[in-house]
Order: structure tokens, then sequence, then C-alpha cells
């Protein structure tokens, strides 16, 4: 079969998928010449070991440097990130075994949530005092951590009987994008390009490399532009004249601004305001992941919670008060904090009740229409009972934590590894066992979920430092490497296919090897040229044995080493 066989027959996403092969086949290449030439000189071997109590966590986390020990370190990193994407790839598009079609089953949808549940109370964490905070960073991971158990078997079983409440689960994870932001803004008022960067990255660095793999379009992971949008808005508006925001009267009216023009793009009729605000760059066109347009698309997923982040805002910005509300109640004599606690949990859950009854039980379209407006009342609920009490706040559940610091991860990776087609049948992996089937297919996908969250805040580490000048840099880097390579790929698929649109794969072969052994060439010689620079500006700073820099620059230029072996590796590396 051939390697373009199972893409997209338009030219950009075919162009997209060889692009990403390209930047991963050079690395590779790159990756096996330097290690090669590493392995044959045993002085260089030993200069860029790892030094003494330096864990990987914290090596892998330092900024990218001119140096052949930090260069090996990034090609390293995106080799494990390859291989990743290319196990997605196979599973989506060459699957050992035929992809099975989803099977609600409620008994086991529910078990599966309760075996969750009692594992997770079998490793209760205990917070230190001063992480005690009411909805803590803990907690709200372990908040995200059960909400995402239940919406991915939620995808696997296409179990439709619970979607208003994942509906509900989404409008919690958007609300948490409002309130996380607008309390950091508020509270660190930084507002510097290096912080917007980095978040973007978090948000939108695997989801790209996704869309060019797989060819498709960002609106398909909806969650992931969903997101980006509202941590801008966030962004943008606590920017903007950014003295208001600790003004007694500024942050309100900022508010107020904010809430208005939200109004205006999503609730006035005829959806005249959306229109006017993204019908001139989104296009109306079928596309993967839009049958009916990107348009409209955007506006379903953004309308059921265009009022979540604001909402989140509204509460951050209230957060001291209902912190304080719970240290004035907590002093008081026992009999009187319970008493007053017990009437707040009795009347919100009244509340939570009624909601319950004439909201959650409506049918998926008629509640669509009222989750933006009424969705936060189960929130709210939730967090006043999960910090009612200080015992309630000190703790946390261990394994949901951990499934909560990889929801992007899991949420994208669940389209290509776990569930197939774009989420739309199951990976097959023993066929005839859909039960076993399921548990080797969860260890797979959720070790590989927690190898992409590692990549993603690594390479984040190496490339994206906290500082806006290598941050601008190596973003302009990565940008004209990726349309570099999209342009050669354009050639490429565009010579490979035959005037009746036939694919010519002899031809694609010999121009794809040509290629990336041309482009790895280059690159190892501008690697040469980059650990030389550097060396030659950090010589003055050692004396009486070599620097690790040194030692590359010999390996590069064959000089020292064990008789002649960092000769052979001079060879290697031009």
């Amino acid at each position: 079969m051939s390697i373009v066989d199972p893409l997209p027959s338009d030219t950009l996403p075919q162009s997209c998928s060889v692009s990403m092969l390209i930047i991963f086949a050079v690395n590779a290449c790159v990756l096996t010449v330097i290690e090669l030439g590493i392995s044959r000189d045993s002085s260089v071997a030993l200069a860029l070991r790892d030094p003494p109590g330096d864990s990987k966590k914290k090596k892998m986390a330092k900024p990218l440097t001119p140096t052949l020990r930090s260069i090996r370190d990034l090609c390293r990193e995106i080799g494990w990130f390859s291989a990743v994407m290319g196990v997605a790839w196979l599973a989506e598009f060459h699957p050992v075994f035929p992809h099975s079609q989803k099977v609600w089953d409620r008994d086991l949808y529910w078990f599966l949530c309760l075996i969750l549940m009692v594992f997770a109370f079998r490793d209760v964490k205990t917070l230190k005092e001063h992480q005690r905070d009411v909805l803590n960073r803990e907690q709200s991971e372990e908040w995200k951590g059960w909400m995402q158990f239940m919406f991915l078997l939620y995808h696997y079983y296409k179990a439709e009987e619970v979607y208003n409440s994942i509906r509900v689960m989404i409008t919690c994870y958007v609300w948490m994008t409002g309130f996380g932001n607008f309390s950091f803004f508020y509270i660190k008022q930084d507002f510097g390009l290096v912080r917007v960067l980095q978040m973007l990255w978090r948000l939108n660095f695997l989801v790209v490399v996704l869309c060019m793999v797989m060819g498709n379009t960002y609106v398909l992971y909806y969650i992931c532009p969903l997101h980006t949008f509202f941590f801008l808005m966030v962004y943008v508006s606590m920017r903007i004249m950014p003295s208001l925001n600790h003004s007694q009267w500024g942050i309100k009216a900022k508010l107020l601004v904010l809430g208005v023009a939200i109004f205006i793009v999503w609730d006035l009729p005829g959806l005249c305001g959306f229109k006017f605000t993204f019908g001139a760059f989104l296009p109306t066109t079928p596309v993967i992941g839009a049958t009916g347009g990107t348009l409209w698309e955007w506006y379903f997923r953004t309308t059921l919670d265009h009022w979540s982040t604001y909402l989140g805002m509204i509460f951050a910005l209230n957060f001291p008060m209902m912190q304080l509300w719970f240290t004035k109640v907590e002093a008081l004599p026992p009999a009187r904090h319970i008493l007053v606690k017990g009437v707040a949990a009795v009347l919100l859950s009244g509340v939570g009740l009624y909601w319950t009854y004439y909201y959650l039980s409506l049918p998926k379209l008629d509640y669509n229409q009222s989750n933006p407006y009424m969705a936060f009342v189960p929130l709210l609920v939730y967090v006043y009972l999960r910090n009612m009490t200080p015992w309630l706040r000190s703790v946390y559940l261990g394994p949901l934590h951990s499934i909560g610091k990889t929801t992007l991860e899991t949420y994208l990776m669940q389209h290509h590894i776990w569930l197939t087609s774009n989420a739309k049948t199951l990976v097959t992996i023993i066929p005839g066992y859909p039960k076993l089937n399921f548990v080797l297919a969860s260890i797979l996908f959720v070790v590989l979920s927690q190898e992409l969250y590692r990549l993603t805040m690594t390479l984040r580490g190496m490339l994206m430092p906290d500082d806006k000048k290598r941050c601008v840099t190596n973003l302009g880097i990565i940008g004209a490497t990726l349309f570099g390579s999209w342009a050669v790929a354009t050639i490429i698929v565009a010579a490979s296919t035959g005037e009746r649109e036939t694919f010519k794969e002899g031809n694609f072969t010999f121009m794809l090897t040509v290629v990336v052994v041309g482009l790895t060439i280059g690159v190892l010689a501008w690697i040469k040229r980059a650990v030389s620079t550097s060396s030659r500006v950090t010589s003055g700073d050692s004396s009486g044995h070599d620097s690790d820099q040194e030692q590359s620059v010999k390996l590069l230029s064959g000089g020292g080493g064990d008789g002649g072996s960092a000769g052979t590796a001079a060879e290697l590396l031009p």
C-alpha cells in the first residue's frame, strides 16, 4: 500500500502529512549520526554524560543552547514524539485489524466509573497547610480528572443518554479557563509575550502537529480552538488598560463591556453579530470535522459555552470574598459553624435538584439551548460541596489528579489511538474480545498520552524559555521549518502525481530520499558551525581540561579521542 493512500485526496492535507514525514525523517537521521559519532569517541561520550544528581526531568527542562548535548537532547525528544505520531498514524490508516464499531453498554459504563472511584479513594493525598485554599490547584486537577474519565467513556461507548451531563462537564472546563487565567493576570499582572506564547504552545503544539500528520482540520479538535479563543479573550480583556484591573469600578466596567460584547456576538437575533465577527474569515464549505462548514461548527461550539468563561472571570473577581466567608464561618462556635454551612448546603442542593429535574432531563437539542445560561448551577453546587469543610479542602484523590494533568493529551489522542476514524470507531488489538481489547487499548492510550504530556512540557521548556527574544527566535525558526518542509512536500506530491491523478510511488520515494539526505547533510553542517561558534565563545572559561563544547568540536572536526575513533566520527559528521 502506498504511503499516501490513506491520506485525503486534497493536495494541502497530503502536503502537510508529507512535510511532517520529512521533518521526522531528517531528525531521525541527524540523531542517528550524532549518537553513532558519540558512541565511537569515549572522551566525548564521557563529557556528555549527565552530571550526578541531574535528573532527566530537570535536565530536559533547560532551554536549548548551541551545544551538542542540548541539540542531541532536542533530537531525542523529537524522536520520541515522532514515534508516538507514527503509532497514531498506523493505528488510524494501517491497522493490523479492521476498526471496530462502538456499542453502548449502560451497565459496563457505570461499572467502570464505579471501579475508578473505588480505586481513586484508595489513594487519598493530603495537602500541606498553605495549599489548602478553596478550589486549590490539586483539587482542580482532580475535578478535571473524573470529568475527563467520564468524557472519554462517553465517546468510547457512544453514551448518548449521558450527553447532557457531559455537556455540563465541558462547560466546567471552559469556566476554569476564565477562572484560572483571570486569577493569574489579576494576581501576577504578567501580560508579557512569553506568558502568552507558552500558553499557546501548551494548548496548540500537539494539535497543530496532529492536524498536519493526519491531514485534519483544526476545528475537528474543537476543544483546542475553544480554549485558545477564550484564553485570548481573557488576556485581551485584562491587558487593555491594566491599571483599571485593581480599581474598584474599573474592573467592573471592563467586565460590563465584555459582557455587552458577548451578548452582541452570540445573543442578538439572526446571528448578525456572530456573522459580522467571524463570517469574514471562517468558510461555510464542508470540511473534515465540520460538515456544515467551519462557520456553523464554530458557532455551535462557542454558543454552547459563550458565557462560561465570562462567569469564571466574575467568580475569580469575587473569589477573595468567598474565601473570607469560609474563614469567618469556620471561626464561629461549632454549632453555629455547622448550622450556617448546613443551611447554605441545603439551599444550594435544592437549586441543584431543581436544575436536575427541569433542565438536565431535557432532550438533547432543548438542553443545548439552556446550557449557556444554566450550566453554572451544578458547577457552583459542586464547588461549594467539594470545599465545604477544611478537611475536604486538604485532600485530593491521586489517580484522578493524574488523569486531570493530561486532559489535553487524552482528549486529542483518543481520536486516533484509543478510538479511530476521528473518534468514530474503535482501535482493535484483539478481535472478538471487546473487554480485553478495551483494557489493552486503554493501557496503550494512557501510556502514550502521558508521554506526550511530558514531551510537550519538555519541548516547551527547551524552545519557549522565559526569555522573550529566544522565544520569538525559536518560534520563527519553527515556523520557517514548517513552511519550508511544507513547500518541499507540495513539490514532491505534485511531481509524484501523474496526468490522471494517479500516484507514482517510485517517484515519490526517490524524491523523498533525496530531500531527506540533502536536508540531513545541511542540518549537520549547521550543527557543526553552531557548536564550533559556541565553543570559541566559551573556551576562555575552561582551564586544564576540555569543556563539553570543546569535546563536541573535536567530535565534529575529527580531532582528539581514543586512537583515531573521532576521525571515524568526523566522517559521519560533515
